[in-house]
């Protein structure tokens, strides 16, 4: 196993964007660990519908984060609790869905610290019943990745806020996130986040470490700024969702608002039809195209929060 070191405190479109360059362009004869700390963000698969996978509350605040991965998978929750991985290796159709055979190494490392963890019937990593790790995974036939996350002291409160159930109804034929009870590591290993990851990674198999190069570190920043933070990437490739919110109904597609209806007001509002589904965009769109905005203000009220 390779250890690949990549710049700290970077982004998490950084790191999406690493985790998809590594498999396209990666070529190594052993296996490739990375290992990387995020800042607060939602990561949600990569066909996953956003509008029905994340409380809208965190969607549209300005502070919040939000990330699409090149994987499938459900929605997870990072912060600077959460130890997140990637391996990397050459295709085989062995691999694909074997889960068992990227983590058994992090199982063992954790065994040897005193935390007996179990794989799941699917695809997470467990201890005593609860997850502590989710894991995805990617291949384009050349390399495949498999990552996931390891919970130490994640902010739980947040994690449950985040990927709160919304009140209103959104129909999407996009594969949903099955929910699990989760814990923190922390509970029965008694360490540093630091310590702990120090402890895990000497108890894996490393037999080198390298670091990529500068061209290559730019190239990674240039996805992560072309693809990974745009909205026409996060927003734009969540399937089509119909939502039932209050008195309004209407639909989002490629990021877009449609075919907005209320059953109270009188007020026309096809000129929202293809426009970017966010609250600034719709408020600049409305102000360019009513004199008297009160009514309509209240319906991006309802539209949004």
């Amino acid at each position: 196993m390779i250890l690949l070191e990549l710049p700290e405190h970077q982004s998490p479109y950084f790191y999406a964007a690493a985790e998809e360059w590594l498999v396209r362009n990666a070529s190594f004869a052993d296996v490739v660990l990375i290992v990387y700390v995020n800042q607060p963000c939602v990561v949600i698969g990569k066909n996953q519908c956003l509008w029905s996978e994340v409380n809208w509350n965190y969607i549209f605040d300005e502070q919040s984060t939000i990330v699409r991965r090149v994987s499938g998978g459900g929605t997870v929750y990072h912060d600077q609790g959460n130890l997140c991985f990637s391996f990397i290796s050459a295709f085989d159709e062995q691999k694909v869905n074997n889960y068992r055979w990227f983590n058994q190494p992090l199982v063992d490392a954790l065994g040897k610290m005193g935390i007996e963890a179990t794989f799941s019937p699917r695809n997470d990593i467990l201890f005593q019943g609860k997850k502590i790790s989710g894991n995805a995974q990617f291949t384009n036939r050349k390399n495949i990745l498999s990552h996931g996350t390891l919970l130490f002291h994640a902010d739980l409160a947040q994690l449950r806020l985040a990927l709160k159930p919304n009140d209103f109804s959104v129909e999407t034929k996009a594969v949903s996130s099955v929910r699990s009870p989760v814990m923190n590591l922390c509970e029965v290993y008694s360490a540093s986040f630091e310590d702990f990851k120090f402890t895990l990674t000497s108890h894996l198999p490393i037999v080198n470490k390298i670091a990529l190069t500068e061209g290559q570190l730019l190239e990674i920043q240039q996805l992560a700024e072309e693809q990974y933070a745009t909205n026409a990437w996060i927003y734009g490739k969540s399937p089509k969702a119909q939502i039932q919110k209050g008195d309004l109904t209407f639909s989002i597609e490629n990021g877009c608002l449609y075919n907005v209806q209320s059953t109270t007001s009188i007020v026309s509002l096809e000129m929202l039809n293809g426009v970017e589904f966010h609250p600034k965009i719709v408020q600049q769109s409305i102000n360019l195209q009513f004199a008297n905005k009160e009514e309509v203000q209240q319906i991006v009220n309802q539209l949004f929060f």
